[in-house]
């Protein structure tokens, strides 16, 4: 097992061992049915209503609480951040790696069609490495699938690709879809992409009143024996963030994302002996601030320099963030040492706070202040349902005036948040929270490659330099982990000085929570599947 979250094992996972063995282990088996208990209504937070259920067309905070629910990947990700198995019971990796043999378990889709591996053929391929931005690098290098029979998938991929078992989980872009529902069709327009998702998962979707709730109820021919213990899930939609934790406060929900939560409330959560305050099992996580670069002046990289050093972070982290987290300091995260470690590459020194520097900077890029002192206007434009995206805008257009530049700061909601800055690019500058998913080809890759300019929560600022695009490339499918994390250095050292997307904040994440709301343990917050979750009476 690799430390960055993925296992190696070339036979059956550990995990599904213990599985395994528990079953076999009456004692063991009533011990844990001993502390759960089954039934009950957990009522949790979105900020907005998805605009898609299907965790292949988006990886958006509303798309993938409510979609894997619904939909599962071969594998998924625990609580400590290891892959273990979900639809493929188990699996065997040739020695080369470049072949994955993979056991599925019997499950029936929702609508009662049983799930094979014609399933995941159809998906991996035709769905999944052709719409979803995390799977894009390891859908580039998937040869072929095999189904030598309806429990049996075998992917072969053109190179080994380390990633590979990771990214096959439902929260890292491979959520696998029935083919009998979606092949000949357009599947993000699918009504099984819109409105009446079709899954393997714990729960179905009962009801969606747009702008209220989604009620999710427990699928009653769930291919996991005893699960869900829960009887529904019930997202209530709330989209002013004072709000939500007034809701949580008050009894009204039962557990609210760290997403969803501002750092302001923290204090007063941990004050309520009802709620507990808990640092979430998330992947790294940063705040990115992208630039368009295909906007004068940010098309001319010395001009994000410039901003960059006028851009004090630490002030960031401490009263936008108010103090959780810290300033990024490289263009990928720091967490995952094996893949950044590079001590040349330090933001904090590079390009530290420093504003008699980066207005001589903008002077040498040609860009005089004018008779009013302002040198060119900018558009930030971010999403409302994040909650602290109104403080940190304002602190930038503070910081900036300094130094000539004008920020009007727009705050839209989600849905036209996604097309505003991911699909029309009609934006100057804009705030993005990015999750790594523990794995720069699957997580940090999407930010800066090419191909992932116009795919939702991917390459937002059109950067496009194509030996970034190769090196990105020749480090996924490298075959040690050593190989892949020197070209993740020389990636960086591009990205460095071109500067089309760069870190603001490296996050500390914390859910809030009733206490009687347990289960999470096998089951990361890289978007729950619930059916481990249970609430104590």
């Amino acid at each position: 097992m690799e430390r960055n979250g993925l296992t190696g094992g070339r036979t059956l996972t550990g995990v599904a061992a213990f599985v395994a063995a528990l079953s076999l282990n009456p004692l063991s088996a009533a011990l844990a049915q001993e502390t759960t208990q089954r039934g009950g209504t957990v009522i949790m937070v979105l900020g907005a209503d998805p605009p898609t259920l299907n965790p292949v067309v988006s990886t958006g905070i509303p798309d993938g609480s409510i979609g894997c629910m619904v939909f599962q990947g071969l594998t998924r990700v625990n609580g400590k951040r290891e892959v273990a198995p979900q639809l493929a019971k188990s699996w065997t990796i040739s020695p080369d790696g470049k072949t994955y043999t993979f056991d599925l378990v019997t499950a029936n889709w929702n609508d009662g069609k049983p799930f094979t591996s014609a399933d995941v053929k159809y998906s991996l391929l035709e769905a999944n490495a052709k719409i979803s931005p995390p799977f894009a690098a390891a859908g580039g290098m998937i040869e072929g699938v095999d189904t030598p029979s309806p429990d049996k998938a075998v992917v072969r991929l053109k190179q080994s690709f380390g990633p590979l078992l990771i990214s096959l989980a439902c929260g890292w872009g491979g959520a696998i879809l029935p083919k009998h529902v979606f092949e000949g069709t357009n599947i993000p327009q699918n009504p099984a992409s819109t409105n009446n998702p079709v899954g393997t998962g714990g729960f179905m979707l009962k009801e969606w009143k747009r702008g209220d709730n989604i009620r999710m109820v427990r699928n009653p021919n769930y291919w996991e024996p005893g699960k869900p213990y829960l009887d529904e899930v019930i997202a209530r939609i709330i989209p002013q963030p004072s709000a939500r934790t007034q809701a949580l406060q008050a009894g009204e929900v039962d557990y609210l994302f760290y997403y969803y939560l501002p750092n302001s409330d923290h204090p007063s959560i941990e004050a309520n002996p009802k709620l507990k305050l808990e640092q979430t099992s998330m992947p790294p996580s940063l705040d990115y601030m992208a630039f368009n670069v295909l906007r004068k002046p940010l098309d001319d990289k010395r001009v994000r320099q410039a901003l960059y050093v006028a851009t004090d972070r630490d002030y960031l982290i401490k009263n936008g963030w108010l103090g959780k987290g810290r300033a990024g300091s490289m263009p990928l995260s720091s967490e995952i040492k094996w893949a950044t470690a590079a001590p040349e590459i330090d933001f904090n020194k590079i390009y530290a706070f420093d504003p008699a520097k980066a207005n001589a900077m903008l002077d040498e890029a040609g860009l005089k202040r004018g008779a009013d002192g302002t040198r060119f206007k900018l558009k930030l434009v971010y999403a409302t349902d994040e909650s602290d995206n109104q403080l940190v805008s304002t602190a930038l257009k503070s910081m900036w005036k300094n130094v000539g530049v004008d920020l009007d700061i727009e705050a839209v909601d989600r849905t036209t948040h996604m097309k505003r800055v991911f699909q029309d690019h009609d934006f100057d500058i804009t705030i993005n929270g990015y999750g790594t998913f523990n794995e720069p080809a699957v997580g940090l890759a999407r930010i800066f490659i090419s191909s992932a300019i116009g795919k939702l929560y991917a390459n937002s600022s059109n950067y496009s330099n194509p030996v970034v695009d190769d090196l990105f490339d020749k480090a996924a499918g490298a075959p040690s982990q050593a190989d892949r994390g020197a070209l993740y250095r020389q990636v960086q050292a591009i990205l460095a000085v071109d500067l089309p997307t760069v870190p603001l904040r490296e996050k500390a994440l914390f859910n809030a929570a009733t206490k009687k709301l347990n289960g999470f343990a096998n089951d990361t917050d890289q978007y729950r599947n619930w059916t481990d979750a249970w609430l104590a009476k």
